[in-house]
């Protein structure tokens, strides 16, 4: 296999620039202070409940929020998802359908449409103006990659922190922090990924005592998705594939593929939000013609980019993300809850 197996590190280049990296968290510090003393935070007319991390990018935000919309949906809530849709090409406040286009309104507000039939979906730089064209139709907003938006209220703000990349919470470039780690104090509750509760980091187990803290698994649904006559995950085991990702965290994604069984020839990683090229085809289906593989395999994140554009063989196939939850997850639960059914907001945008 060519380099699912080892991860690149990080060049020298990115230690002699650290200097910069701290700089740019003590920016980062300087403006959620300025938020936290100077800015009165926009309430969006409904409880809202933000989903973020203390990196740039990779932890499974989009699937934790759908299994969160769906946990809401149990417990008889209405919620509504806002995000900013990043990667789009259009501008201003917009809703958003399973059919639009990721060029629209971003390849996960279509990813969250598709996942969550029925939920309310908006995108907006603003997220209050998002919100407004949701507002009648739900009790709760769920915000996506929310973190580091102080513009707006939050009741609660899970916080999720990858146990596979513990070196990501460094300054850039050699780490991935978009904020010193004392800003995990505005964390709510704590969700660790691709790992257990055990897994959160010492660093932050301070932090986080008193508040819940839950593990995230994220699993695949048993059978594959896409243009394929596939049944299973074990009828492809032993089988050539060539995968490609261009997400986040792509390594964990081909690291999950071979503890399923499934033999990746090539692994190619583009970077995160990277949009179909006819040059990265040609390297895809270059790759896959070498490895006479049977399949493709990618995300389902960059499927809603590729499918459009895929030529149809070999079959582009995916793994639709389940996601299941230890830990306190009754606390989780209740605190959900309790934001949900507190005093009733008042929509402002002052």
């Amino acid at each position: 296999m060519t380099d699912a197996t080892f991860r690149p590190k990080p060049p020298t280049i990115s230690l002699l620039l650290w200097p910069l990296g701290v700089a740019f968290l003590g920016l980062a510090r300087v403006r959620a202070g300025f938020y936290k003393c100077c800015h009165r935070p926009i309430r969006l007319g409904r409880p809202a409940i933000a989903v973020g991390n203390l990196t740039f990018g990779g932890t499974g935000k989009t699937p934790l929020t759908v299994a969160i919309a769906r946990l809401l949906q149990e417990e008889g809530q209405r919620p509504a998802v806002l995000l900013r849709g990043y990667g789009r090409t259009t501008h201003g406040a917009r809703r958003v359908h399973a059919a639009d286009l990721p060029g629209q309104v971003g390849e996960e507000a279509v990813l969250l449409a598709r996942s969550l039939p029925g939920v309310p979906i908006a995108v907006g730089e603003r997220r209050e103006e998002a919100a407004a064209l949701v507002l009648d139709e739900c009790s709760v907003f769920l915000l996506d990659d929310a973190f580091q938006h102080l513009r707006v209220h939050r009741d609660v703000d899970l916080l999720l922190v990858d146990a596979s990349r513990p070196f990501d919470l460094h300054a850039p470039p050699a780490g991935r922090l978009r904020e010193p780690l004392s800003a995990a104090r505005r964390a709510s509750a704590f969700v660790v990924t691709r790992g257990s509760t055990q897994d959160l980091p010492p660093f932050l187990v301070p932090t986080a005592e008193g508040r819940p803290v839950v593990a995230a698994r994220f699993g695949w649904d048993p059978i594959p998705q896409g243009g394929s006559d596939f049944f299973s995950w074990d009828q492809l085991a032993g089988a050539p594939l060539v995968a490609f990702a261009g997400i986040g965290n792509p390594w964990a994604f081909f690291a999950q593929a071979q503890a399923l069984g499934l033999s990746l020839s090539h692994a190619i990683a583009f970077p995160d939000h990277a949009p179909p090229t006819e040059g990265r085809l040609r390297r895809i289906l270059g790759a896959a013609k070498e490895a006479g593989a049977m399949a493709v395999l990618t995300t389902e994140k960059d499927a809603v980019k590729w499918a459009p554009a895929w030529p149809g063989r070999p079959p582009l196939i995916y793994p639709r993300l389940t996601v299941s939850l230890e830990g306190d997850v009754a606390a989780l639960r209740g605190l959900l809850l309790a934001a949900c059914t507190g005093p009733a907001e008042q929509a402002s945008t002052s």
